[in-house]
């Protein structure tokens, strides 16, 4: 088996380019070769010698090798014992993160494995690989510092949830957390209170409404306020005029 021949999605962030896996003849050799995507090898069994940048590493199974957009490289099977590996190629504005990987490097899970599985010829095996490529990136690149990953989860959940009746103890809840302890942490990181940045959301959405015709009443309603008197005092505190005053002003 060689490459599946896959359909050029354009997928923003990981987009697939080529997927495959072959069980190399002793000696084959592949380059000098050069890509303008990202793709990694990941070795199943046997040994190979992977040659990038005026280095040779040699393989076994349980590592893989990165070759970067651009790079020229050349790799060849063991004579007695050569390998057998899986590959994926791929763009899009995430794959440069991988740059940031050394040439060769270990690996738990060969997510090209599944990815071979998980393709059929129906029209949607790019959207497949897609979604495990986000896996293989979250596994490669689980890096993120507990109290960021709290803080963005409180900013998507009031991002996406400004329009209900929100409270701080009810989002605290939601984390699981100390509503002290995340008022604390997420003004140490975003420089504004909770209740600040639901606010601060609150208004600009208000804004857009408004400027789209909706009435006062009809954008504090939107933007989760019950009260139209303490919408308009909020809207005046952040701006410094009032919702009427600003929809008047377009």
């Amino acid at each position: 088996m060689s490459d599946i021949a896959l359909i050029n999605r354009h997928f923003t962030e990981l987009n697939p380019m080529t997927v495959g896996e072959e069980a190399c003849a002793p000696g084959h050799q592949f380059g000098p070769a050069v890509r303008d995507y990202t793709l990694i090898h990941f070795i199943v069994r046997g040994t190979g010698y992977f040659s990038s940048g005026g280095t040779t590493y040699t393989l076994h199974p349980g590592e893989a090798f990165l070759i970067r957009p651009g790079e020229i490289t050349v790799y060849h099977a063991d004579l007695q014992d050569p390998w057998h590996y899986q590959w994926v190629g791929f763009d899009g504005t995430l794959s440069e993160r991988f740059s940031n990987l050394p040439p060769v490097f270990s690996y738990s899970k060969n997510w090209v494995e599944e990815m071979l599985q998980a393709y059929e010829a129906d029209g949607v095996g790019e959207y497949r690989i897609a979604g495990l490529l986000f896996g293989m990136y979250a596994e490669l690149f689980a890096v993120e510092k507990p109290q960021n990953h709290y803080v963005r989860r409180v900013q998507n959940y009031v991002n996406t949830l400004y329009m209900q009746p929100l409270r701080v103890e009810e989002i605290a809840d939601t984390m699981s957390l100390d509503r002290r302890y995340l008022s604390r942490l997420f003004k140490e990181r975003v420089g504004m209170t909770v209740q600040e940045y639901l606010i601060h959301v609150r208004m600009e959405a208000a804004k857009k409404h408004l400027s789209k015709g909706a009435s006062v009443a009809e954008a504090a309603q939107l933007c989760g306020y019950e009260d139209v008197c303490n919408f308009s005092k909020m809207f005046k505190r952040l701006f410094g005029i009032s919702p009427a005053q600003w929809k008047k002003s377009l």
